[in-house]
């Protein structure tokens, strides 16, 4: 791996990582929603007024800041500061914060970055991280226009965007072209261009940090808020580590930094660079010292992983003062399970994937914090009552079936996503084969529906075969680039490559790039090559392109494996054992010896 050492910092030189925020992303959504709000000090609470005082903010304008207005004041507190201060009320569905809007606003900004990133990692509501090193390699060459920095700050430079902008300029001109410092200032005209574009197509601010990994990419775009952009040269990693609380870097902030600051005295993220690899790995062990060792060098190998869609879907309710009550308890089980039902029928819907894991958690008065797993048969209301019920028994019910603790949490998820079957998919026909048992074994006739009529056929039609259903398959499969289908407008689905997304981007970016030239345009918005994922069977890395594939392959295995016992116990039960002659024995080997070699897995192969 390439790499560059300067001033105690080793860094990956190729990498090129990008994270966008949206700056104070609620605010901005009530705004565009109500425009006479832009402009104005704005904070949004959680709940009306009906509690004493007023309800929390849980999010503040930068306008409001400006007056001294804090997240988490209470109304009256932020009156009594200043008089302008205007507050909105979340929407609220089932006597909870409705996201619905905010989820929706967040997959048209998704939508945007999902389609000019090599790789698109999904990390929050209003947050992503980008890696676009395949980009800049295409755009090395290209001429530096001061023009396309505007709001572009250097970490660890001091003075106005401009001068900072004048000076790094000259440091770049004298640069080599393959130079990370000539690569890293093109991914930010790049960068500089997406965020126009999200402006444009959404109304909303965005901020970014530019650097060569994740943690410095975060680091960097939190130090110029709101509507700017900082990149951050390897050589100018320990000059914003001067100014950064070690806490801010992410896994710093929890029980580990709490014991770094007590066992190690420090605050400065520069400060780490003073302990050796021995001393940080006697401490807090071979991994985790390795790590923090990197990190206070500017390292972090983790990389971007191709993630536009959530990893589960949870829904959650705090109780302030604690419920004990069975009867209060299944009201929300009601609530929470419905609303998981409508986002699991989204995802199924919009997204073609189903759940195939079901958790709960809950904070507990004496017991702590504790989480209950179990498969996810089914996504419908019935089912995710059901399961949110035994694990809540699992954990609380006592003999005389009240609960035998108090409870201030209580959420339930679904996760581990996988692509939903379709009609022709192979998971699909045996589960309609499996759940049409009953009429095979009674071989009389099968009814079914054809144009609205009733039509009886005999149960001795002949059966499609397994060679048949994979001819058919191979011609019904579309040629997708990914497992996430393409969606259109309104719908607030996420793309991750659209088939048309090379023609898309010429016209979003024809104006933005009006000074380069046509072939330069065509060299930089060339199809990247698809990634790999990790099968949820197996965890081996496939295609994703393939994926659908795969996972019938393991459906199949599964199937053959299940004849094979069946055949087994069959064979065991049949009739008394009878002595056999020796001639006899040995053709019945060859025969099973020719049989199995004839299985599923060898099928697949020669496909």
């Amino acid at each position: 791996m390439a790499g560059v050492e300067n001033g105690g910092v080793i860094l990956d030189e190729e990498r090129i990582v990008a994270l966008i925020d949206m700056d104070c992303f609620y605010c901005q959504v009530f705004v565009r929603q109500q425009p006479e709000l832009k402009g104005k000090p704005l904070a949004v609470l959680q709940y009306s007024d009906i509690i004493d005082g007023g309800s929390s903010a849980i999010a503040v304008s930068y306008e409001a800041r400006k007056l001294g207005i804090k997240r988490g004041m209470r109304k009256k507190d932020m009156l009594a500061i200043s008089k302008e201060v205007r507050t909105v009320v979340m929407p609220h569905h089932r006597k909870k914060a409705d996201l619905t809007m905010f989820r929706a606003a967040s997959c048209e900004v998704m939508a945007i970055l999902a389609k000019h990133a090599t790789i698109f990692e999904r990390a929050s509501i209003d947050e992503a991280f980008i890696d676009i090193t395949a980009n800049v390699k295409r755009m090395i060459g290209l001429p530096i226009n001061k023009s396309k920095l505007h709001k572009t700050y250097v970490a660890g430079y001091e003075g106005s965007q401009e001068d900072q902008i004048n000076k790094w300029s000259d440091h770049v001109s004298g640069c080599d072209h393959h130079s990370y410092d000539y690569k890293i200032t093109l991914a930010a005209v790049y960068v500089n261009m997406i965020r126009d574009q999200i402006l444009s197509e959404t109304q909303f601010t965005c901020s970014a940090g530019i650097g060569a990994n994740k943690i410095v990419a975060k680091l960097a775009a939190g130090t110029h808020k709101p509507d700017s952009q900082t990149m951050i040269p390897p050589d100018n990693i320990p000059a914003l580590y001067q100014t950064i609380n070690f806490t801010k870097i992410r896994n710093f902030g929890g029980k580990l930094g709490t014991a770094m600051q007590q066992e190690l005295g420090i605050q400065w993220a520069s400060e780490l660079v003073n302990f050796t690899q021995s001393d940080l790995v006697t401490k807090y062990g071979d991994k985790t010292g390795q790590w923090i060792f990197n990190i206070a060098r500017g390292i972090d190998h983790e990389p971007v992983k191709h993630r536009a869609l959530v990893k589960q879907s949870a829904c959650s309710k705090n109780f302030p003062q604690g419920i004990k009550s069975v009867h209060e308890l299944n009201k929300w089980v009601l609530d929470l399970a419905e609303e998981l039902e409508e986002r699991l029928a989204f995802e199924l819907a919009d997204n073609k994937r189903v759940a195939t894991q079901f958790t709960t958690h809950m904070r507990l008065g004496e017991g702590g914090s504790t989480s209950t797993q179990m498969p996810l048969v089914k996504c419908d209301l019935d089912h995710l009552i059901a399961s949110a019920n035994k694990c809540i028994n699992k954990k609380l019910a006592s003999r005389d079936g009240s609960y035998n603790d108090v409870i201030f949490m209580f959420s339930i998820c679904a996760g581990k996503f996988v692509p939903a079957p379709d009609k022709n998919n192979i998971y699909t026909m045996l589960r309609n084969k499996e759940s049409s048992k009953s009429n095979k074994k009674t071989s009389v006739v099968k009814v079914e529906e054809e144009s609205g009529s009733i039509v009886l056929k005999s149960g001795n039609d002949k059966k499609p075969t397994l060679s048949g259903f994979f001819e058919k398959l191979k011609c019904d499969v579309p040629t997708s680039s990914r497992v996430t289908p393409e969606l259109s407008e309104p719908s607030p689905a996420l793309p991750v490559e659209s088939e048309k997304s090379e023609e898309c981007v010429k016209e979003n970016n024809r104006n933005s790039w009006n000074s380069l030239s046509e072939e330069d345009a065509k060299l930089m918005l060339q199809p990247i090559e698809g990634s790999k994922t990790r099968c949820p069977v197996c965890n081996k890395p496939v295609l994703e392109t393939k994926l659908a594939e795969h996972l019938d392959f393991h459906t199949a295995l599964t199937l053959q494996r299940k004849i094979e016992s069946e055949f087994r116990s069959q064979d065991s039960t049949a009739s008394p054992k009878r002595k056999v002659s020796q001639s006899r024995k040995s053709s019945k080997k060859q025969k099973v010896s020719s049989v199995q070699s004839k299985n599923i897995a060898s099928f697949f192969k020669k496909l």
